[in-house]
C-alpha cells in the first residue's frame, strides 16, 4: 500500500470590505454539497467574499481554498434527535447570518432545515437561495418543494441524465444551469504530473475505485469484485479509503488522498465509479473512462437512473452484477471512445452560471427567473 497527497489549489484572497455570499451545506452523504458550494464560490469575483458554513465534518478543506469557514453540527453528530437539534440549528444560524453580514444565503440540500424560515423572518434585508440538485428517487420528498417559499430563488445544477429524472423536483420551478462540478478540464494534470502528484508509479495502467467504504478482498462485494477486475487486466488498484487500503496488504494496492482528486483523474486509465452527482459529473466531463456502480442505499439521489442512462448514451458502462471483468476489459480497449462521446454531449460547467445568478439575486435581479 502507498499513498499520498496532491498540491492544493492556490488560496484566493479577499479585498478589505468585500462584500460576503454565505454558503450553507447540508450533512449529506460524501462531500457533494459542499463540493458543490466550492464551485459556485471559484466563479465569483474578487470583491466578493465566501463565507462557508458547514454541517459536514469535512469542512476545513476551505481553508485550502482561502476562505473562512465555520462548523456547524448535525444532529447525528451531536447524538441528538432532530426535535432538540431544530432549535440550536435555528439560533446558531440567526446567530451567523446577524454576524458575518452576508448579502445572500445558498442552502444546499434537498431537505432545507425548519430554521431557514425563522432566520429570514429576523434578517429580513438578507437574500435566499436554495441549490437543489435534481434526480430524486420517484415519489419521495415531494413534501420540501413547498419550501420554495423560504427562498428568493432555487436553482438547480443541471444533470447530463436530466432526461431521465422522474423525481419530484424534475418540473418544479427553479433556474437551470448546466452540471456544476469544481475542477474544470483546464484545471487536469497531465499523466505524469498527476501521477508523481499522488504517489503513483509512472508506468503501467492503474484503475481508480471510488465507490466509498468496504472490503477490497471481499470479491463478493463491488469493491472487492472492482479490485478483483483490474487486477485480473493486470491493472494496479488505486482506493481512496484507508481502511479499504490497510485491509489489502498489497503492493499494487494505493492509497490516493488528495481533494479535489479530479484534478489528478489523467493518473488513472479508468475508474470505478458510484453515480452520485459529483463523481458522475466529473467523470464525464474530464474525459475518464468509467464503469459505474449506482449507491443503491441512497435515501434520495436516483443513483441508478443516472447510470442506466449513461450507459444508454455510451457515455460509460454500468455493469449487472457479476459483469465487472467483462466491463473492464471493454473499457481499457473503448474506453477512450466513450468518454469523448461524454464530453462531446457535455453543455459545459453550470457554476459560473450558478454564480452569475447569485450576483442578480443579491442585487434583487431576479425578475421571472424560475422556469
Amino acid at each position: 500500500m502507498t499513498s499520498a497527497g496532491s498540491p492544493n489549489p492556490a488560496p484566493r484572497r479577499q479585498p478589505p470590505g468585500a462584500e460576503r455570499i454565505l454558503l450553507m451545506s447540508s450533512n449529506g452523504a460524501g462531500m457533494g454539497h459542499l463540493t458543490r458550494l466550492l464551485a459556485y464560490a471559484a466563479h465569483l469575483p474578487a470583491e466578493v467574499e465566501p463565507y462557508v458554513l458547514s454541517l459536514s465534518q469535512a469542512v476545513p478543506v476551505v481553508a485550502q481554498f482561502g476562505y473562512r469557514y465555520e462548523y456547524l453540527p448535525s444532529h447525528g453528530a451531536l447524538g441528538m434527535t432532530s426535535a432538540l437539534w431544530q432549535p440550536l440549528f435555528q439560533e446558531r444560524l440567526i446567530e451567523t447570518v446577524g454576524r458575518v453580514r452576508p448579502r445572500v444565503v445558498v442552502f444546499d440540500g434537498t431537505h432545507p432545515y425548519r430554521g431557514i424560515d425563522a432566520a429570514r423572518e429576523v434578517h429580513p434585508g438578507v437574500r435566499w437561495v436554495w441549490s437543489r440538485r435534481g434526480m430524486w428517487k420517484p415519489g419521495l420528498n415531494g413534501d420540501q418543494l413547498a419550501k420554495s417559499a423560504w427562498f428568493d430563488e432555487v436553482i438547480e445544477p443541471g444533470d447530463m441524465a436530466a432526461e431521465a429524472d422522474k423525481g419530484a423536483s424534475a418540473t418544479a420551478p427553479a433556474y437551470r444551469v448546466g452540471p456544476v462540478t469544481l475542477t474544470d478540464r483546464e484545471d487536469l494534470l497531465p499523466r505524469a504530473e498527476a501521477r508523481a502528484a499522488l504517489g503513483l508509479p509512472a508506468e503501467g495502467r492503474i484503475g481508480l475505485i471510488s465507490l466509498g467504504a468496504g472490503n477490497i478482498n471481499d470479491t463478493s462485494r463491488d469493491i472487492g469484485a472492482a479490485a478483483a477486475a483490474l487486477r485480473a487486466a493486470g491493472c494496479a488498484v488505486a482506493v481512496t479509503d484507508v481502511a479499504i487500503a490497510e485491509s489489502a496488504h498489497a503492493s499494487d494496492v494505493h492509497l490516493v488522498r488528495a481533494y479535489p482528486l479530479a484534478r489528478c483523474y489523467a493518473a488513472f486509465d479508468l475508474v470505478v465509479a458510484a453515480t452520485g452527482y459529483n463523481s458522475f459529473h466529473e467523470v464525464l466531463r474530464l474525459g475518464v473512462p468509467a464503469i459505474l456502480i449506482p449507491n443503491a442505499g441512497t435515501s434520495l439521489d436516483d443513483q441508478a437512473a443516472r447510470a442506466t442512462y449513461a450507459a444508454q448514451r455510451g457515455w460509460a458502462l454500468a455493469p449487472e452484477a457479476g459483469g465487472l471483468d467483462d466491463a473492464v476489459r471493454t473499457m481499457l480497449s473503448y474506453g477512450a471512445d466513450m468518454a469523448a462521446a461524454a464530453q462531446h454531449a457535455d453543455p459545459g460547467n453550470g457554476a459560473r452560471a450558478a454564480a452569475e445568478r447569485l450576483l442578480a439575486v443579491a442585487v434583487g435581479d431576479v425578475e421571472g427567473g424560475r422556469v
